[in-house]
């Protein structure tokens, strides 16, 4: 071997241990790091018709490409609509997203009244959740809100006559004999 391999080996060393202290430096921060979410939980809200929670049910869902898209939706609130025999109908979809950059996180925890995380969709399109700071990914959820059906007999319909207090008055018409 020539002199010059020799130093340029010696070269690589120091370089590897220069990026491994790095490496190990920056994994007490890892967990301060945006990352895609791929799982998110799904919390299920049943209201009964005295407007008390009966009943919360829990589900985590995978997440593709940070999309829930909107068929994997409609498949789980007609699947979960029907709870102890009961049909509840949808109230309210609700997505908690905690989108923070890390320059941003020490602003939130002195003051948490600025930010807002929970937002309310009124409408069935596919959700997307933002890249979330690892130490917050476990709380980025996906809240439906169902409130129980009132058990009414469809089809029969029941008139109603709407009257004066006094008497109708009806126009009497007269034959005329002649």
């Amino acid at each position: 071997m020539s002199e010059y391999e020799i130093e340029s080996s010696g070269d690589e060393l120091i370089d590897e241990e220069w990026i491994t202290q790095i490496e190990q430096e920056e994994k007490e921060y890892n967990s301060f790091y945006k990352e895609e979410n791929e799982t998110i939980e799904l919390v299920y809200i049943y209201i009964n018709k005295e407007n008390k929670i009966y009943y919360v049910k829990k589900d985590m869902v995978v997440l593709e490409n940070k999309i829930l898209d909107k068929t994997k939706l409609l498949f789980l609130l007609k699947n979960n609509k029907k709870y102890n025999n009961k049909q509840h109908k949808l109230i309210s979809i609700l997505q908690y997203n905690i989108d923070l950059s890390p320059q941003e996180l020490s602003l939130y925890l002195k003051n948490e009244e600025n930010f807002n995380f929970l937002s309310i969709k009124s409408n069935l399109t596919d959700l997307k959740w933002d890249d979330t700071i690892n130490l917050f990914k476990d709380m980025n959820s996906l809240h439906i809100i169902y409130y129980e059906e009132s058990k009414s007999k469809k089809g029969n319909t029941k008139k109603i006559y709407i009257r004066n207090n006094a008497k109708l008055k009806r126009r009497k018409s007269r034959k005329k004999l002649t």
